[in-house]
This record gives C-alpha cells, sequence and structure tokens, in this order.
C-alpha cells in the first residue's frame, strides 16, 4: 500500500475480518469479508516496521496486525507465522512467541534470513533471566525492566497493564532477595480479604520450587520475633492486618521490605485513607524499608511515592504494551427486530460496524436472561467466560438463568466434589451447587474464602466455563478470561469510572493461552457512564486530597453534627484521624499545606481550627493505631471505660466462661454509644449472636442453617438465597470489619486504663476479640493454622488433632501435619485437598 489512507482503512478491514471471526457459530450473518495475499503481504510489511519502534502505541499496533492476520488465516499461512516470529521477538513479547510455538509449530519454516534470525537471538539473549546455573526465564521488555529495577531501587513506583506479568516478576525478586540475605521480614498488602489466600497460595509455590520451603508465610497478624526467623518471613495481609501486625502486643514486629499490590486503591474512599496512614505508619517506625508500589495503568506513579516523601531516592515508570490485547465489542439492539443486533469494534476512539447479527434468542426478554443468553452463545460450551454483575444478587440471578439454559451439561469429577461440599457445609439450598451442576458459578467478596477459592479453582481449570462476578475482580482477584460480558457496570452505587473500567476489562485475554481477549457491551449507548472511552492512563489523587479539596467541608460537618451521608462521613472520619494525628505529631508545622489552594484556603483554616479544639489526653500511639475513628470518640470511649470500678467489669471474656455472650452486648452498647453506631434492638441482638457463634467456632453451614430455620418461623416461603446473601454480608461487614475495628480500639484503650492503673498483671487476661472476630475463632490452634492460609473450614476440622502448648510457632503445626494420616481424618475432601496443597 501506497498511502497512509490505504493502510489505515486495509487495518480497519483487518479488525472487521478477526473480529468477525470471534462472533459465536449461534450468531448468524451474510457478511462475509477477505484479505487477499497481497494485502496480507502488505500488512506483514508494515507490523515489521513498526515492530522497530519505541513508541507504545506501534508496538501494540504492529502485535495487533501480526495476532489478527494469525487468527484470520487460523495459523496455517507459513509466512504469517515467520513473520509474527520476528516480531513477538523485537518487541520482547515472548509469552506471545511461545504461544505461536505452542498452537501453529507445524507451520514454523525456515524462511526467515540468518541475519533476522540473529537478531531474534540477540533479543532473546538480552531478556534472559537466569535463576541458577540450570534455570532461566525469558522474560518480556517490561518484566526485564520491572526485575532489574526491582534489585537496584530502595522505592519503586510501576504502572502497567493488569496482564502484563508482575506478579511472576515479584515472585522472582522475592526468592532472589531471600537468598541474598536472611533474617527479612517481608510484608506483602493487598487490597481485599479475597486475595490474601491468593498471593499467599502464590508465594508458596514459588518458594517451594526454588527449594525455600523453610520460609515462613503468614496470612494472619502474629509477627515471629526476628530471632526465630532464619532465612525469611513473608506476611500477606490487608491494609487493616498490617496495622494489627503493626500493633502486636506479644511480639515486637519489623519490616524490612513492603509490597504495596494494587496501591491505586489509595484513591478510593475510607479504605484508601486507611492504605494511606498504614504505610505511613510503616515506613516512619521502621528503618530502612524497601518499598514497591505496583497499580494498573495510572498515569503518574511518581505521585505515589511522592506521597510518602520517597521521590528523590526512588524511581518510578509507565508501562503501556500488553503482552495480551482486547477486542471492545459492541453489541446493540435492533428496533422492532428482537433477534437481530448490530455488533461494532471500539478501535482506536473510531466505531467500526462489523455485522448485523441474527440469534437464536430474543434481545428482548430480562436482562439478566438476555446476559445469560449471550454468555452462553459465547462460550458455547469451549471458552471461557465471566460476566459482570453490580452486586451478588446480580450475579447469582445471571447464573441461575444460565443454568437454567445450560441443560446437558455433564458435570466432571472435581465440579460434583465441590458441588457436594457446598451443598454439606454452606447449605442444601445455596444456588451455587445447582449452577456448578450445569457448568456455571457465582463469585463475589462476602462468600467464605474456601467457597470462593473453589470457583475460582474449577474456572482455571477448565470444570465450568462461565462465571459471574461482581467488582470482586477490580481488586486484582487473577481470574482472567478469553471473554468478558458487561452491561452498564457499576462500581457501587455509582456508575463505574474510566479506571476501573480498564481494570476489569484487562481481565480478559489469558497470557500464554490467546494472542486477543473480548469486553463484550452490551447496549453500551444506555450505559450511565462512557467508561469504555477515554485515554487508557489515569490520573490518581489520594483519597483524603480529595476530601479535602473544599477544604474539609464534611469534617466540618462531622463535627457539627451535620453529616448525612454514610459514605462521606466514613471518609470524614478517616481523615479527621489522620489530619488530628499529624496535628499532634507536628504540631508548629502546616499540616494542610499540601492540600491548601486559594479556593479552599479560607474553609481550610476553619477545619484546622475545629480539628485544634479538639482535647484527647490518650497517647498517640492509641490514635495511630486507630487512625480510622475519630480521636473525640476514642477520647469518649476512654472516659468510659476509665469510670468502670475494676478492669474485670468492662473487659471482654474467654467466650467459653459464663456470661462471655452478656458481655458481647454490653461492649456493644458501649461501642454504639461512643462511636455513634446506631443498631435498633433487633439488629444488635442478631449481630451480638452471629458474633458469638463466630469466635465460638461454629460452623458457617450451620450458622446460616439457624438464621433460615428463624426466618421461616415468619415466613415459611423465605428467599433462602437472599437470606445466606445477607447473612454472610453482616458476618463479613459488621463482625469482621466493624466489631473488629471497634473491639480493636476498644482493646487498646481498656489495655491503656489497666496500666494507669498499675495493673499490668491484667493485662493477659484481656481476650483479644479482634483478633476472634476476624478469623471466626478463638482456638488457639485454629488461629494457627489459619495463619498458616488455611481456610477457616479446614482449621475448624483440624484443631483438636493438636496438643501443642502456647508458645509454639505455627510452623510447628506444618511439621506435625507432615506426619499426619489425613485420609484417616473426617473431613470433607476439598479440606484434605487444601491441606495437602499446603504441605506439598
Amino acid at each position: 500500500m501506497s498511502s497512509g489512507i490505504d493502510m489505515e482503512n486495509l487495518i480497519r478491514k483487518l479488525e472487521v475480518v478477526s473480529v468477525f471471526k470471534q462472533l459465536p457459530e449461534s450468531f448468524s450473518s451474510d457478511n462475509e469479508i477477505t484479505i487477499d495475499e497481497s494485502e496480507i503481504a502488505s500488512l506483514l510489511g508494515y507490523s515489521s516496521i513498526l515492530s522497530l519502534s519505541d513508541e507504545p502505541e506501534e508496538i501494540s499496533l504492529s502485535y495487533e496486525l501480526v495476532t489478527r492476520l494469525l487468527e484470520y488465516t487460523y495459523g496455517e499461512c507459513e509466512k504469517v507465522v515467520a513473520a509474527s516470529e520476528v516480531v513477538f521477538s523485537r518487541i520482547g513479547n515472548f509469552p506471545g512467541r511461545s504461544l505461536l510455538r505452542d498452537r501453529h509449530s507445524s507451520s514454523l519454516s525456515a524462511t526467515v534470513s540468518p541475519a533476522i534470525r540473529l537478531e531474534c537471538l540477540a533479543r532473546e539473549a538480552e531478556n534472559t533471566f537466569f535463576l541458577d546455573e540450570q534455570r532461566s526465564a525469558l522474560l518480556t521488555d517490561f518484566q526485564y525492566k520491572f526485575l532489574t529495577s526491582l534489585s537496584e531501587e530502595t522505592s519503586l513506583s510501576v504502572s502497567a497493564p493488569t496482564s502484563a506479568g508482575k506478579s511472576f516478576i515479584l515472585n522472582l525478586d522475592l526468592i532472589r532477595s531471600i537468598k541474598e540475605s536472611r533474617q527479612q521480614s517481608i510484608v506483602y498488602v493487598v487490597p481485599t480479604r479475597a486475595l490474601i489466600s491468593e498471593v499467599s497460595h502464590r508465594i508458596r509455590a514459588a518458594l517451594r520450587e526454588d527449594g525455600l520451603s523453610d520460609v515462613v508465610v503468614r496470612t494472619a497478624p502474629f509477627p515471629l520475633a526476628r530471632d526465630k526467623i532464619e532465612k525469611a518471613a513473608v506476611y500477606v495481609f490487608t491494609q487493616e492486618r498490617l496495622m494489627s501486625f503493626m500493633n502486636s502486643a506479644d511480639v515486637e514486629p519489623f519490616i524490612s521490605s513492603l509490597i504495596v499490590d494494587e496501591a491505586h486503591e489509595i484513591q478510593n474512599g475510607k479504605r484508601g485513607i486507611i492504605l494511606q496512614n498504614s504505610i505511613d505508619i510503616a515506613l516512619s517506625r521502621f528503618d530502612n524499608v524497601k518499598v514497591l508500589f505496583a497499580s494498573p495503568l495510572i498515569k503518574n506513579p511518581a505521585y505515589i511515592l511522592s506521597l510518602f516523601d520517597r521521590t528523590s531516592e526512588g524511581r518510578y515508570f509507565v508501562e503501556q504494551v500488553s503482552p495480551v490485547s482486547q477486542n471492545l465489542i459492541f453489541i446493540s439492539d435492533v428496533a422492532m427486530k428482537p433477534k437481530e443486533a448490530d455488533i461494532s469494534l471500539l478501535s482506536r476512539g473510531e466505531l467500526i460496524p462489523i455485522s448485523r447479527i441474527t440469534s437464536e434468542f430474543r434481545f428482548r426478554d430480562s436482562r439478566s436472561l438476555q446476559r445469560a443468553n449471550i454468555a452462553l452463545a459465547i462460550s458455547a460450551g469451549k471458552e471461557s467466560v465471566i460476566s459482570f454483575s453490580n452486586g451478588p444478587s446480580e450475579a447469582e440471578n445471571v447464573a441461575s438463568h444460565i443454568a437454567d439454559l445450560n441443560k446437558g451439561y455433564e458435570p466432571s469429577e472435581e465440579a460434583l466434589l465441590f458441588a457436594d461440599f457446598v451443598k454439606n457445609e454452606i447449605h442444601p439450598d445455596y444456588p451455587l451447587v445447582n449452577c456448578i451442576l450445569n457448568g456455571v458459578a457465582f463469585h463475589y467478596g462476602n462468600m467464605p474464602s474456601l467457597v470462593r477459592s473453589g470457583v475460582e479453582s474449577l474456572f482455571k481449570n477448565g470444570d465450568i466455563k462461565i462465571i459471574c462476578c461482581t467488582s470482586t475482580l477490580l481488586q486484582g482477584v487473577n481470574l482472567p478470561a478469553k471473554h468478558i460480558v458487561i452491561e452498564n457496570p457499576m462500581s457501587g452505587d455509582t456508575p463505574m469510572n474510566r479506571a476501573d473500567f480498564l481494570n476489569l476489562s484487562g481481565r480478559a485475554g489469558r497470557l500464554l493461552q490467546e494472542f486477543h481477549g473480548n469486553i463484550w457491551c452490551i447496549r453500551p449507548s444506555e450505559w450511565r457512564s462512557d467508561c469504555y472511552e477515554g485515554a487508557r492512563l489515569q490520573e490518581i489523587t489520594s483519597a483524603i486530597s480529595v476530601v479535602m479539596e473544599d477544604g474539609g467541608l464534611s469534617i466540618q460537618g462531622l463535627l457539627n453534627g451535620n453529616a448525612e451521608d454514610s459514605e462521606k462521613v466514613d471518609e470524614a472520619e478517616a481523615a479527621f484521624g489522620k489530619l488530628y494525628h499529624d496535628y499532634l505529631m507536628y504540631p508548629d508545622d502546616d499540616i494542610a499545606g499540601i492540600y491548601r489552594t486559594e479556593e479552599n484556603s479560607d474553609e481550610l483554616d476553619k477545619t484546622l481550627e475545629a480539628i485544634k479544639e479538639i482535647k484527647v489526653t490518650l497517647p498517640i500511639h492509641i490514635l495511630e493505631n486507630n487512625q480510622s475513628l475519630r480521636p473525640d470518640q476514642l477520647q469518649r470511649l476512654y472516659e468510659t471505660l476509665n469510670c468502670a470500678d475494676t478492669i474485670s467489669d468492662v473487659a471482654p471474656m474467654s467466650p467459653y466462661a459464663v456470661g462471655a455472650k452478656g458481655r458481647i452486648d454490653e461492649i456493644l452498647t458501649v461501642l454504639g454509644d461512643c462511636f455513634g453506631w446506631e443498631m435498633g434492638y433487633r439488629y444488635k441482638s442478631w449481630i451480638s449472636f452471629l458474633a458469638y457463634k463466630w469466635v465460638w467456632g461454629e460452623s458457617i453451614g450451620r450458622i446460616l442453617a439457624e438464621r433460615i430455620t428463624y426466618l421461616r418461623r415468619d415466613d415459611p416461603d423465605v428467599n433462602v438465597s437472599s437470606a445466606i446473601r445477607g447473612c454472610l454480608q453482616v458476618i463479613e461487614e459488621a463482625v469482621r470489619f466493624k466489631m473488629v475495628k471497634y473491639f480493636s480500639a476498644y482493646i487498646d484503650i481498656l489495655r491503656h486504663v489497666a496500666l494507669e492503673r498499675g495493673l499490668s498483671n491484667e493485662l493477659e487476661a484481656i481476650e483479644p476479640y479482634h483478633i476472634y472476630l476476624e478469623f471466626g475463632s478463638c482456638s488457639r490452634n485454629a488461629l494457627n493454622l489459619m495463619a498458616l492460609g488455611l481456610s477457616r473450614f479446614t482449621a475448624l476440622y483440624m484443631e483438636g488433632k493438636f496438643d501443642f502448648d502456647s508458645e509454639v510457632e505455627a510452623e510447628e503445626y506444618l511439621k506435625k501435619m507432615t506426619s499426619m494420616n489425613l485420609s484417616a481424618i473426617n473431613m470433607p475432601d476439598l479440606c484434605r485437598r487444601e491441606i495437602i496443597d499446603l504441605l506439598s
């Protein structure tokens, strides 16, 4: 082709034919476009030229051209395969080259000239990392740069696409670091509990593979004393567990390296402020901490370094090229023709018509039924599909429709085993059982961890092809698929923003399994936001900076008692806690100077004056440990507890002691009064009952069964699914989050009161209820087993099999389990497999 316009038209033609081939077989169309040999040659030549560029857009286009030609020719054209081999080598996409060789080795030929072949070998050599004398890994350009930077820098902030292979490099660096230096304490921070088991499992597998199985890996905030660490200890925490870890009263913790995954979450509301606080405290308490911030597709990774005063000694960079790309495909219904739809592709800012198709189902039925039909058509029983839902109820609804439509499906042995586990351990009427037996599953954050990871395992192994997910995917859960189906996506109650959409859509396309992933956007013209459009890189701002943009009016409203929006209240409380702490630490500094603008200066001064008027006598470490709570309310709690005649009158009791349940009720009343936690009598009774059963170690199945029996007294036809979701939500949000943070403050302040009264001997008798509430047990054995990464299900089955004394570290349980006859222990096969996986 001689002109740029002709080449643009040819590229557009290639995009049309390649996407047309992605359409489900059940979508019929008369559209027929072909590309002849001369056009193929022109496209290959253009791709070859682009592959020599340093510009991310041109490198990405080079990849697009050869991979679309591969898909168009089904990998049967030798010159396309040969050209792809060269392009992949030049752009450093060696995962793509591996996939090419695996799929199309029969079409590889020796038509590449010796000079070009030598060039490819040179690129290979440049990107080879030697694990040891016998083993090596071939990395992408980004991965090699990332690994090199990790070894050279003490502060690093990296932005890269979701599928760029960051996790693999983090594993390599972790192993290299542990081999180079002893007695390290490495903390890996993830945004949600849903990610803890996945990341800890990945780390353990990498350590075992390298003969480092004696490295301690913990997921509970129980620090190991420095003198008990031989090689290293690796902790995988949420930001809340990091705070608990640093505030441990039993062992003095330390941190040598801090890895913050999904660091862009620092922009998201109250939890973003908590994340920023926990990092601030970690970097201030421990000297010479090496820190890494990893984020997906943010424009300003240097900003994160600047938040923690690490810019001068740190490095940052942005990677835009992904080793897997995505097709953004629009499905729009056609007026007066309910079984027809228009398919188009959004590429490089242009909407390209692909075809009008006729389907076997109507685009007029309920939205959830339409999404079910679309997901089934796309999957065709062969390809992996994620259907995104805006909430757990919607995810279950779509999955149930798919299960009803997918009759004739034959579940695998693994699916049967998992369905049996859910039936026995959750509830026989939980819709997940029927869904799994019919080839589909749903997945959301409040599900028990072993159930959630079981769903992920079935999907990754191909035992089920379709999964209906909520925004848990946005927090980094590693669940890629060939296809993602999205309709009017939301983040909570608000339309999804561009950054979250990019993070979600980045899950489409599995590294080493596909060249492209497909994002199917249903009726995008009706979406509440055009999040599918816009720049690929997004600029982030910390959540507290957003709160302070107007000078902190929400904090003023909080202190004046005028706050209404619960989400805004939560953010204002966290921001208030941080500002008050900073004021106490640096009373002569302008602690809000970084937020000051010409427009907000007057209001900012009013906010600071209001904060300075608050009188708190608690020591600063208690305020620091509980920065997400209001300092004035912490003071109110202190004054309440200080009025108690004796510590034993107000201390949490052993869950097994007579009167323990009544003491929880009393403490809940105090917490409600001091922190403004409004609870009606019935709700308070319910969460008190749930919390008591939870810390006792009652099985989740029994808790749910009792709840459903209770509800059926008033309504025999109660919706079991809704009841289960509601109970799981209360356990996760009220018991495992809200009660945990309030009880943590309660115990901190109670210990302080005891010390003020000279009653240090009573400290050990104060039960750590915040730990019991988060993990769902007060058994030392169960807590140690969960600290190793086992689920609550498995820990409860195993807790009675040990007779260790209280001084034994969690890792001794690992050694003990290696000598046990696990097959003789009465527990579900899924739990037994979890232990074997931990030990193997």
